[in-house]
């Protein structure tokens, strides 16, 4: 009979199980080297009477070449998402002081400047009512109503003065348009051109993010046109 002394620093194949269970909720990683030493320790401790089978040790060295494996092929993924995201970088950067349409009709003007805006219109319109807000103050600066238009996109512009003829002071302002189709007014948004004054990684979309003239960002996403 073997002394359970010498019996305690034996592994039975159960056992082994119950350690690399164990081993696996640990922080630090095994490596290589490590996995190697590790396994040789037990092949050299193993229980004559309970021998470890070659089918689990063929397993675990797969086990751990896959596991290896695919380590390796996760860092490369993270290489080439790193350097796919520092090219759209510096394509970002060529759009710094190029003008983007952003929806919402948000944009900075004034003082002469030739604001340009513009909708879709679905189903045409009977007129369009085109109007500018001082946004700090709420005030109507600008209100024009333009004659029937076909469905499709609609170009609007502003030359930056009030309806009294005057120019308005450079500022932030608010371009809003509405249609009148048999008789009933409804609001249609309004994509107004911004100035791009840098761009930044945003984490939570994995993507560029615009910051235009009125110091907001938008997701280049969401961007549909470019202007010089």
């Amino acid at each position: 009979m073997i002394d359970s002394t010498i019996g305690s620093s034996f592994l039975t194949s159960a056992q082994y199980t119950d350690q690399q269970r164990m081993a696996s909720t640990e922080q630090d990683d095994l490596g290589r080297d490590a996995f190697l030493q590790l396994l040789t320790t037990q092949l050299n401790n193993q229980d004559p009477l309970d021998p470890m089978e070659n089918e689990a040790f063929v397993a675990q060295l797969a086990q751990f070449s896959s596991v290896e494996g695919i380590k390796g092929m996760q860092s490369s993924l993270e290489d080439m998402v790193s350097g796919m995201r520092q090219d759209q970088m510096m394509a970002g950067a060529s759009l710094v002081g190029k003008k983007v349409a952003v929806e919402g009709g948000l944009f900075e003007g004034g003082n002469g400047a030739i604001t340009k805006g513009s909708v879709t219109l679905e189903g045409g319109a009977d007129s369009l009512i085109v109007s500018v807000y001082d946004r700090t103050t709420g005030d109507l600066i600008f209100s024009e109503t333009q004659g029937s238009q076909k469905a499709g996109d609609v170009q609007i512009s502003w030359d930056g003065r009030s309806n009294t003829g005057q120019m308005a002071p450079s500022s932030s302002y608010l371009m809003s348009v509405s249609t009148i189709r048999n008789g009933q007014e409804a609001s249609v948004p309004v994509s107004t051109l911004s100035e791009v004054k840098s761009v930044k990684w945003d984490p939570s979309t994995q993507g560029l993010s615009l910051e235009i003239s009125d110091g907001n960002f938008v997701p280049l996403s969401s961007i549909e046109r470019i202007s010089a």
